[in-house]
């Protein structure tokens, strides 16, 4: 088993975690080869003679290596270093080790979906990226560039509580906040015009925390949840929120939902997308399910 550790994962407390992590791994006779990439461009040289690779890190570090090992006959596992760790949801104690989740059980490792985006850059170039969790654009999203930068106050709030960072950054994006315009295709459909909040395209339903969607979507099911904030004020969003913390968002006042394989978004203008956590900005996105197409660790 490859353990690829990033030790700057959570607001750089990855480096302690792994170090209570490895002890507890050697202490139970777990054999392993743990190695420390320069970062995700690094990651294709070390994959050669593995069958089984571990992200040990926060989201961002799963979902980097999943898009390193797509397309090749490997198992994907991970530790939980990061400060969200959305994939390790639910929690389960039978999967803690040092007080971190983790999925290493190669053994009983299941077939799961995985979502393939195309995404189109406001330069015209074209990128192709995998995720597990989710995508998004419009308040979430934001929300996550924002909670990825290096704003003082955030990284403060970060190394003592990653719920009021998170908040913090909910609520610095609630006063950016401002509808967005895009056109939204699904399987194939005539393209429909929105206005937006925010879109989330699920695989997984836990996403920024403590918060979950209830719209059915499973690993394995084929398919994605597709949800809509419509354009929503201040208080609208703060209730979405609250509600979103207690795992609930269908029927909500102004939300939607749909499910599907295939979905097209249009901006109006080029903006922030998050995949997994990660954001990058673009013009248009092309999502679909490669369904059962990656063994994951239990």
């Amino acid at each position: 088993m490859l353990i690829l550790v990033n030790p700057l994962a959570n607001a750089g407390r990855g480096a302690e975690r792994w170090a209570q992590v490895e002890r507890e791994l050697r202490a139970r006779g777990v054999a392993f080869e743990a190695r420390f990439p320069a970062g995700p461009r690094d990651l294709p040289r070390h994959l050669d003679g593995h069958r089984t690779v571990v992200a040990a890190g926060g989201d961002g570090t799963v979902n980097a290596v999943l898009n390193a090992i797509m397309g090749r006959d490997l198992t994907l596992g991970a530790i939980g270093l990061g400060s969200s760790n959305d994939f390790h949801k639910p929690l389960a104690l039978e999967r803690m080790m040092a007080g971190v989740p983790a999925r290493i059980d190669a053994g009983r490792a299941r077939l799961a979906d995985v979502g393939k985006a195309v995404l189109h850059g406001p330069d015209g170039g074209r990128t192709t990226r995998y995720f597990l969790l989710n995508a998004s654009l419009g308040f979430v999203a934001e929300g996550n560039a924002f909670f990825n930068s290096e704003e003082s106050l955030l990284l403060w709030l970060k190394r003592r509580s990653v719920e009021a960072a998170i908040l913090y950054a909910a609520l610095v994006n609630l006063w950016r906040l401002r509808p967005l315009r895009l056109s939204l295709g699904l399987d194939g459909s005539s393209p429909e015009d929105l206005s937006a909040s925010s879109l989330g395209v699920l695989k997984r339903v836990h996403f920024a925390g403590a918060m979950r969607y209830d719209t059915p979507v499973a690993p394995d099911d084929g398919l994605f949840a597709v949800n809509l904030w419509e354009p929503m004020g201040r208080g609208g969003i703060l209730r979405t929120l609250f509600h979103l913390y207690r795992g609930r968002f269908q029927g909500l006042p102004r939300t939607r939902s749909w499910r599907a394989k295939r979905v097209e978004l249009v901006p109006e203008r080029p903006v922030p997308f998050e995949l997994d956590g990660e954001v990058t900005t673009v013009a248009r996105a092309e999502l679909e399910v490669v369904p059962r197409a990656l063994r994951v660790c239990s």
